[in-house]
């Protein structure tokens, strides 16, 4: 399991600095020459959990047997509200640093992005993963709390166009948002009553289902269409960055379906005289008993915006205290805070290291190591390193990125 998670680290990402990790290298040398352009790439990965282990989590993922004594691990550390997620994004940027489009604003250039964003997310009951994973047997003559669960997942991506402030104190940038795959299940109430001997199941319903077209879902589908905003500043005596990503909407309108309804569900069973000459289509008809009815009709989102907090680098000092904020919203995202320290080994060369806790886990070490020179930029960062070696951590993740100026 350790060589899995080890892999799982070399290709994957995530950590709510990296992005302010950069631009406090980038302060560290003033370049002696000035570069007309500017290319920059970012990856991040992450997945974790408020009560499934890692080793739970790469059978979830990777595939394999959850086994009982993996089941009872985690029922143990399952709460009245749980939460999961796994997050991957990349994306690149290209800067103009020495002209402008608006002569008006001469200190502001010009930058155009891509990016890609997928996220997987859950909140969940303990009633709920009790069903899943063992069955409702165990809940006959009573009654299992579903509700107040939700599962959201997206994939998009998108196109930017942006002014940047040449001291990089202040950018702006708007994106055409390009919507690949949404299905979003909002169970405010899920009350599952299953009757003696399992004769019957009663369901009291109130809920939410949004599913985008299930035909188009690949790279660059175009199942939905949005704008989107991204905005960076720094205040309070530019001793702190704030940063909001992916602040829009997006519109689901090509083959979307939606349910939003309140019922309560009665299911005695089906009737089947052969189970080997009953098609496909027959389970799936008397399988849709137990589900609301799905209208053709499209809907709309809100993108999962990205807001972020972080303290800024004192170009004086070589040793100094790193802390911050992230908020992901529309993602079953818990507050994350972290707070650390950084050392400036050499002219060249930075570590850090911090903990964090929230997001989609909690509390979690992380470190990290930073290279610059005159025209390479570069960092890559392990944001739950203590995790990735025990087959009990709540976690797993890397960032990176890296920049070329010429």
């Amino acid at each position: 399991m350790i060589k899995t998670n080890l892999l799982f680290l070399a290709f994957c990402l995530v950590n709510l600095s990296s992005y302010s990790q950069e631009d406090t290298v980038s302060n560290e040398t003033k370049p002696e020459w000035k570069p007309s352009y500017k290319i920059e790439a970012n990856f991040e990965a992450n997945f974790g959990s408020t009560d499934l282990n890692n080793e739970f989590i790469n059978v979830l993922l990777f595939g394999g047997q959850i086994t009982p004594e993996l089941k009872d691990k985690v029922l143990n550390r399952t709460n009245k509200r749980n939460r999961f997620g796994v997050e991957l994004n990349y994306g690149a940027r290209f800067t103009e640093l020495t002209d402008t489009l608006f002569p008006k604003f001469p200190e502001y250039k010009y930058y155009i992005g891509f990016g890609s964003f997928t996220n997987l997310s859950s909140s969940y009951t303990k009633d709920l993963y009790e069903l899943v994973f063992y069955g409702n047997k165990r809940f006959e003559n009573e009654t299992a709390r579903l509700g107040k669960s939700n599962f959201t997942s997206y994939r998009f991506e998108k196109i930017t166009f942006g002014l940047n402030k040449s001291d990089e104190s202040r950018s702006l940038g708007v994106s055409l948002i390009i919507g690949d795959q949404f299905s979003g299940f909002d169970f405010n109430q899920a009350d599952l009553f299953t009757h003696i001997d399992g004769t019957q199941l009663t369901i009291d319903y109130d809920g939410k289902i949004r599913l985008s077209d299930a035909q188009r879902r690949g790279f660059m589908a175009f199942s939905g269409t949005g704008i989107g905003f991204d905005f960076e500043t720094l205040f309070y005596k530019k001793m702190f960055r704030a940063k909001v990503t992916n602040l829009g909407v997006a519109f689901w309108k090509r083959n979307a379906t939606y349910s939003n309804s309140n019922d309560q569900i009665v299911f005695e069973g089906v009737e089947i005289n052969n189970v080997f000459s009953t098609s496909e289509e027959e389970f799936l008809n008397n399988a849709e008993e137990l589900l609301p009815e799905m209208k053709d009709r499209g809907f709309a989102t809100l993108l999962p915006t990205i807001v972020e907090i972080d303290r800024t680098m004192n170009p004086e000092q070589k040793t100094q205290p790193i802390y911050g904020f992230r908020y992901k919203f529309f993602s079953n995202y818990l507050p994350q805070f972290y707070g650390g320290i950084q050392h400036q080994v050499s002219d060249n060369f930075l570590v850090r290291s911090d903990l964090t806790w929230g997001g989609y886990s909690g509390l979690r070490l992380g470190i990290g190591a930073y290279y610059q020179s005159n025209n390479i930029r570069a960092g890559i960062q392990a944001t739950n390193f203590s995790g990735m070696f025990f087959n009990n951590g709540n976690g797993n993740g890397v960032s990176a990125f890296g920049a070329f100026l010429f």
